[in-house]
């Protein structure tokens, strides 16, 4: 119907089922990122008629020791809470069951039927949540990499939602209440797109039937706005801050104006491994290994958001030489000065490292609620051909897209 997507992807490979459930939506105010994730939380931990996680977990047991839980994620301007579950297929139990349909009676529960009374969330479990939220997110700061990302991410881009982390922010969940959370809620489940993917030994009858206990309804289709993205700057940003960290961290945002649906992306993902994606890249032989100049050097790349970031691991000594040599590595790039022997490593440890992941039933529902969002669907063997052409002016021509905007420096240094 209407802003409900289903995907089926079935399959023999696997002994297991395993059900997505994402709701998505674009968000305009910074709050309701934290309070999705304390949304999240509240609905993984109990419902309306399994009060306790106690219950919950004495379900899951009923249903063949299943596995389940719930997450936030971002694709660009787009965030979801995601539902999934992991189950026996029935074919592999010693008794006739109805466990598909019986899974996603679950899911319907813990979906539909919140523990909200009177207008809210129950005020103990809305609590007992919010308060294992706000220890989580206070403790991210304890993660130096993870913080000194946060904090170039909040340099480099200039929404101010995408600089929050994925998970919200600790300044916005005090006010957040438990009233607050069931409109929230209410809004969740009548207004956002809904994707369900559904993997393993089952037909598509046996699918739509047991949905059907799921109260889903049309909701008006919205176009999701997916990609964020941001002209460059002329000026590159500097921030420096001081800590007690036996480890400096220098971490290097670039923009890389590469769209998520173009021919192009092959060549970025390529350009992303050769340049620090991998232990074969530049970042990791030259910054790491030969000049012994970094603890870690790599990159990574949201195609969603078009950022391309570099973190290192340093010795705050090191820093003017370590953005010396990244951009060196990055110059090669953009001057096609590339081995074809180094190239062609790159592209079959890619390669390789696909196929493997093809064995994997989380990454194929992973997937599979990618293509649902984003419209595009590229088969394993589009994905090997496109890989594999990729030349070295294609590398070149993706490198010389990428601008360094800003530059966050974590310095561990003593007074």
């Amino acid at each position: 119907m209407d802003g409900v997507n289903l995907t089926l992807k079935p399959t023999k490979k696997y002994k297991t089922n395993q059900i997505l459930i994402s709701f998505t939506t674009n968000i305009k105010n910074q709050k309701e990122i934290t309070a999705r994730t304390l949304l999240a939380d509240l609905l993984e931990t109990t419902s309306l008629h399994l009060p306790t996680q106690r219950d919950v977990a004495l379900k899951l047991s009923e249903l063949y020791g299943a596995s389940f839980g719930t997450s936030v994620s971002r694709y660009g301007n787009v965030y979801g809470v995601n539902f999934i579950i992991n189950v026996v297929n029935d074919e592999y139990l010693a008794e006739t069951t109805e466990i598909l349909e019986d899974t996603f009676a679950f899911l319907n529960e813990v979906i539909f039927s919140p523990q909200i009374k009177d207008g809210e969330f129950v005020a103990d479990i809305f609590q007992i949540q919010k308060q294992n939220l706000q220890a989580f997110l206070a403790s991210l700061d304890d993660n130096k990499q993870g913080k000194a990302l946060t904090r170039m991410n909040a340099l480099y881009f200039r929404d101010h939602l995408q600089q929050i982390p994925t998970v919200g922010q600790l300044e916005d969940l005090s006010s957040i209440t438990a009233n607050q959370m069931a409109q929230y809620y209410h809004k969740m489940i009548t207004e956002d797109q809904i994707n369900i993917v559904v993997s393993g030994d089952v037909t598509k009858q046996q699918v739509k039937s047991a949905l059907k206990i799921m109260p889903l309804v049309a909701r008006s289709h919205k176009q999701l706005d997916l990609v964020y993205s941001q002209p460059d700057s002329t000026v590159v940003k500097y921030s420096d801050e001081r800590e007690n960290v036996s480890q400096s961290k220098l971490n290097l945002a670039y923009n890389l104006p590469v769209d998520h649906d173009s021919q192009d992306r092959f060549a970025a993902m390529v350009f992303n491994e050769l340049f620090g994606g991998s232990a074969l890249s530049l970042l990791f032989q030259n910054v790491r290994e030969k000049n012994s100049l970094a603890y870690y050097a790599e990159s990574d790349y949201d195609i969603f958001r078009q950022e391309l970031w570099v973190q290192t691991g340093i010795q705050s000594e090191n820093k003017e030489k370590v953005i010396d040599v990244v951009g060196q590595q990055l110059s090669q790039l953009r001057q096609g000065k590339i081995k074809q022997e180094q190239l062609d490593k790159i592209k079959a440890s890619m390669i390789n490292s696909y196929i493997a992941r093809s064995d994997s039933q989380s990454v194929d529902l992973s997937k599979a609620l990618a293509t649902s969002l984003t419209g595009v669907l590229t088969t394993p063997k589009q994905w090997i051909a496109n890989i594999t052409a990729v030349q070295v002016k294609d590398i070149a021509r993706i490198a010389n897209l990428a601008h360094l905007q800003a530059v966050y420096f974590l310095d561990g240094r003593q007074d």
